[in-house]
């Protein structure tokens, strides 16, 4: 059981979240990476304490399918192609104060490396339709870091979430 607060901060509406608003392909780290991303933008000041990460599958997977969290970082801006949008957790709706960039597909400068792993598939049938990994501050993105849900080799098609806190430096 973790000591975050989670609820305090989200009274303080410093609690945001995002998630795939269709399917995607949830793939194995590159720089080109589609699924869903989020970015702390390289001098934002905030550091983003990760909550929790989820996926769905919405198709079953065609071989084994290992899902996990990579987390990178670079100095150098991420390119984003295709923006997911981003809610304040208290449920008053989009969001106008988080520091966060989420996307669908983007291009990032390094390859992010795998550092949790959640959840899966064995051969083509899902065990777990839906996973969800509690980090509960376990990993938190600095100011040009960026983490993605990921897979070992394959890829697998479903929506992603995170939850995040943002306080400052």
């Amino acid at each position: 059981m973790s000591n975050l607060d989670t609820a305090s901060y989200n009274r303080q509406g410093k609690v945001f979240h995002a998630a795939n608003a269709a399917a995607a392909s949830f793939l194995a780290v590159s720089t080109t990476m589609t699924g869903l991303i989020l970015c702390n933008p390289y001098g934002s000041k905030k550091k983003f304490i990760l909550v929790d990460a989820g996926f769905a599958y919405t198709t079953a997977p065609t071989a084994a399918t290992q899902m996990g969290i990579a987390v990178g970082f670079s100095v150098t801006l991420v390119t984003h192609t295709t923006a997911a949008v981003v809610y304040n957790a208290d449920g008053s709706g989009i969001s106008s104060t988080s520091g966060a960039a989420v996307d669908v597909s983007s291009t990032l400068p390094v390859v992010a490396t795998a550092r949790r792993w959640f959840g899966g598939s064995i051969g083509s049938s899902t065990t777990h339709v839906f996973m969800n990994d509690k980090i509960e501050g376990a990993l938190v993105l600095v100011p040009g870091a960026y983490a993605h849900i990921t897979t070992v080799t394959n890829t697998a098609v479903g929506l992603g979430s995170f939850t995040w806190i943002e306080v400052l430096e």
